[in-house]
């Protein structure tokens, strides 16, 4: 089980950013936002440094990271008109910023950081975190101290001398964590703290919303279970899971999820449009292939067709940088808007049943990132694109009136039909084979939910298949999970393909 709390907003249906890896873009913005928040200035200097053969060091310029890092030092919006142009930002701040591949003895994650740091002041902060899948991160170290911030608490630190005592109340207790003639208390609020001026303190705000209540359930079988004693379908469970753990009304987090579904529907249009910005890799083909689709000029078609081409719509987007939704990745950005704008389009669902849609494969998903991972560097592609796809079966399931056993059932064959898919991207870009992926994904979904809601038993459930899953990934060589070291990756004319920008 994953120590992370797991929000529906915070970690699978999102973060809104730029193209195209989540783990590599909105994974490093966090960490950085993190950092900049504990320093509490702009700093005079900053490096970042990753392990050599790491995923993030293989590809954290093609992938945008060294953008990401400094848009969130300067607590920029990552989703702001700079993104594109922030390796040109720190001369304007004022500051010196490094990316370094190096060995460090901390990094034990695929995507491991160092981040070394000086304030104008001349004071030194030193940072180690992991970017650990779908923009979800955890920062390890700082200043030598244990600390594991997730972004969604307010976390306060306080070092205290030998003989030191704090006459302060802050609601809760601290962990305390002891060296030689001095001590850390680590406090996780759910609001700010007062503002009392303690000397050899550090605040680290939250970039996601603030964890407040408890998890409501933690398995699929205790998910169902739920749903069912209480007559609600998965979506409705999902909504109250949602509400008790952030601490926030209905309304408040159906509006929040109301805008990443317009992001998504909004990353297909583009993507179908003559204004897609360009990829690096592949040429656009989404458009021409939908104009076949509608001409009958194609073998078969159909909903299941469409889909794909909408997903891969959505990935064109991505890959080019422009705006998605992470559903529950960048790199399967494409699978859910291509499923649930079908649904609309082809369907005539509202857009009401397209956000329950939504709440339904955030439940999927919260499971999945509970008990495994969304991060392909860590178990493969079948944790970032088959995990869509699941989502997406039970998002199908839900629109169409299934009850909550069904819609994780069918995204329980989702996965057991993607058992071992590897990550091999081309050149450390997310287009080859990431677009195709997408596509057929979004389309199996509905084949999986016409299985399960024609009557197909699954004797298999989804609490053990995703721990199979999880299992098989990280048998998977290093080679295999996002390094571009392995598979189709290697191919010669994989290597030989040019840059189009």
């Amino acid at each position: 089980m994953s120590n992370l709390t797991v929000s529906i907003l915070n970690n699978v249906i999102g973060p809104i950013m730029p193209g195209c890896s989540s783990s590599h873009t909105a994974g490093p913005y966090h960490i950085a936002r993190v950092c900049r928040s504990l320093i509490g200035e702009c700093p005079s200097e900053i490096s970042f440094i990753f392990a050599p053969n790491s995923s993030i060091a293989e590809c954290y310029h093609e992938q945008g990271s060294d953008l990401a890092f400094i848009m969130g030092i300067l607590e920029l919006p990552l989703t702001g008109g700079l993104f594109k142009t922030a390796l040109s930002l720190p001369d304007k701040y004022g500051f010196r910023v490094d990316f370094r591949v190096m060995e460090f003895p901390e990094a034990d994650h695929p995507n491991s950081v160092k981040i070394t740091a000086a304030a104008k002041n001349g004071r030194r902060f030193e940072f180690v975190a992991d970017s650990t899948g779908g923009g979800s991160f955890l920062v390890r170290k700082f200043n030598g101290w244990d600390v594991g911030l997730t972004g969604d608490a307010h976390d306060l630190l306080i070092e205290l001398k030998e003989g030191e005592s704090l006459n302060v109340n802050f609601g809760s207790a601290p962990s305390i964590q002891e060296k030689p003639g001095v001590k850390l208390l680590h406090y996780k609020l759910k609001f700010p703290p007062p503002a009392r001026g303690l000397e050899n303190a550090w605040y680290a705000a939250p970039v996601y919303h603030t964890i407040k209540g408890e998890r409501i359930f933690e398995s699929a079988a205790e998910m169902t279970a739920y749903a069912d004693k209480s007559g609600k379908s998965l979506a409705e469970a999902a909504v109250e899971y949602e509400s008790h753990l952030l601490g926030l009304p209905t309304a408040e987090i159906c509006s929040e999820m109301e805008r990443r579904l317009q992001v998504m529907l909004d990353s297909v249009e583009l993507g179908l449009s003559g204004e897609c910005p360009e990829m690096f890799l592949l040429a656009k083909s989404a458009r021409v292939i939908y104009e076949a689709e509608r001409n009958s000029k194609l073998p078969l078609g159909g909903i299941n067709t469409r889909a794909a081409i909408r997903a891969m719509a959505a990935m064109q987007v991505n890959s080019g940088q422009g705006i998605v939704c992470a559903a529950p990745t960048g790199g399967s950005a494409g699978v859910i808007p291509g499923i649930i704008s079908t649904l609309i389009e082809d369907m005539s669902f509202s857009r009401a049943d397209a956000l329950n849609a939504l709440w339904a494969a955030g439940a999927v998903g919260m499971i999945i990132a509970t008990r495994a991972t969304f991060a392909a560097e860590v178990a493969g592609c079948q944790v970032e694109i088959a995990a869509a796809g699941a989502m997406g079966a039970a998002a199908v399931i839900q629109i169409c009136g299934g009850k909550a056993a069904v819609a994780c059932d069918a995204a329980a064959i989702a996965l057991q039909n993607s058992m071992g898919l590897v990550c091999d991207l081309v050149q450390g870009i997310v287009e080859i084979p990431c677009h195709t992926r997408n596509a057929s994904f979004a389309s199996q979904a509905f084949i999986c939910a016409d299985l399960t809601a024609g009557g197909y038993y699954n004797p298999i459930g989804l609490d053990e298949t995703i721990d199979a899953v999880f299992s098989v990934g990280k048998m998977l060589p290093v080679e295999l999970r996002c390094t571009s070291a392995g598979g189709i990756a290697v191919a010669p004319s994989a290597l030989s393909i040019k840059k189009r920008r």
